[in-house]
């Protein structure tokens, strides 16, 4: 058998990224397209993850006989699904549709500790981000090394967020309602491929999207009217993946990947929450400073580097190292991690000659945000700080079924 049959798709079943880096759930990778002839596949993962932290003002919750300062777990388990179709109808030209829900996060923390007066909750925070997104691609390949595509993206984009608590100040009973919005972005991209030794190299550049919607904004329930309403403008952000694969001999492939997403420019401040800070900050300088409600400091970037290796004519084990740089974000009940180091274990059966089906594990190990050990409030973020970090991992079970025709 050739080295070159090994260098079929590479076993990236459950997703790479959480919420450690921004909202990322998927890295939105195209390889589905760059697979040969016609092409369908369909991915799904599950992603149970532990992370847990301390609250502040232990010395205020200990005069009052509270003893538990923990957190709880934060994140909620999730499904992950990914659909891709990729048809060849003549020699230079191709086409693909690519289904992912590329950005979302699922955070529910409910602070109830022991206390002489029984179990009652004196914080709680909900923050939960979907999003679908649809990719519609067309390639061109001059010759069978070169394949040069480009593409539309229509995505959705929905949101909701709720604050309860003393550690949330004035925000306390805050919720926020994101309503549905699609918008498009482009993407394009190029690919070089040595069919022989299994080689192949693809660059890919996706647009930010741009949203113009409307947040249901309350206090306790009752709408606010703190200035004359307005839509919200949300950019989702741009991004660039860089792939690779090569044969290292007639039975291992190596793989690797490295992906850059520009969540410095990404924030969202709803209308009535903008103009309830400014002020704040205008009256009270000393004590609060202008915060936007979710933003992130760094830019995010990861990469994995993985070896695929040929057991039998049909079977194939992978295993891949990846690591994530994060948001560079304090650690909140809103943002407990920062970027993680992950380990894959995955196995491939083909049941037939272009058909087969994939098993992935996959543990993330988050890493620490940066805490605040003091019982102050950090001024450049009011959103219910952390003093310490508990747990903080994950794992991830995933589940690929595809076929060439």
């Amino acid at each position: 058998m050739k080295a070159s049959s090994i260098g079929i798709t590479i076993l990236i079943l459950s997703p790479t990224q959480l919420y450690c880096a921004a909202m990322e759930r998927s890295d939105q990778s195209i390889s589905a397209f760059l697979e040969k002839n016609n092409y369908v596949e369909l991915s799904i993962a599950k992603l149970d993850a532990q992370v847990s932290g301390q609250i502040p003002k232990h010395t205020q919750l200990t005069q009052l006989q509270i003893n538990d300062f923990s957190t709880g777990n934060l994140v909620n388990d999730y499904l992950f699904t990914n659909i891709a179709i990729k048809l060849q109808p003549h020699p230079k030209y191709s086409i693909g549709l690519i289904y992912d829900q590329p950005l979302g996060v699922d955070i529910a923390y409910d602070y109830s500790p022991d206390s002489p007066l029984g179990k009652k909750t004196l914080e709680s925070a909900k923050l939960k981000f979907e999003s679908q997104n649809l990719t519609l691609l067309t390639g061109f390949q001059p010759n069978q090394n070169w394949n040069i595509y480009t593409g539309l993206s229509h995505q959705t984009f929905k949101g909701d967020i709720k604050l309860y608590g003393l550690s949330y100040s004035f925000l306390s009973g805050y919720r926020a309602e994101i309503e549905e919005d699609a918008a498009l972005g482009w993407l394009a991209g190029v690919s070089y491929q040595i069919p022989e030794i299994a080689f192949k190299t693809s660059l890919t550049y996706r647009s930010a999207i741009h949203y113009d919607t409307q947040v249901n904004e309350t206090l306790s329930n009752h709408t606010i009217t703190f200035t004359p309403n307005a839509t919200t403008k949300i950019q989702t952000p741009q991004s660039v993946n860089l792939d690779l694969n090569i044969a290292l001999n007639q039975n291992n492939l190596a793989y690797s990947s490295m992906r850059w997403v520009n969540w410095k420019n990404y924030q969202i401040q709803p209308t009535q929450f903008a103009a309830i800070i400014n002020e704040a900050a205008t009256q009270y300088p000393d004590l609060i400073k202008k915060f936007n409600l979710i933003d992130y400091q760094n830019n995010q970037i990861s990469g994995k580097l993985g070896i695929a290796h040929r057991l039998t004519e049909q079977w194939i084990s992978t295993s891949d190292i990846s690591w994530d740089s994060g948001s560079g974000n304090l650690a909140t009940t809103l943002n407990p991690s920062n970027g993680f180091w992950g380990f894959g274990l995955g196995a491939l059966y083909k049941f037939k000659t272009d058909s087969y089906i994939a098993f992935g594990l996959k543990y993330f190990k988050f890493n620490q945000a940066k805490v605040n050990n003091s019982e102050q409030s950090i001024p450049e973020n009011q959103i219910s700080p952390l003093t310490e970090i508990q747990k903080n991992h994950a794992i991830a079970y995933g589940l690929r079924i595809a076929n060439h025709f």
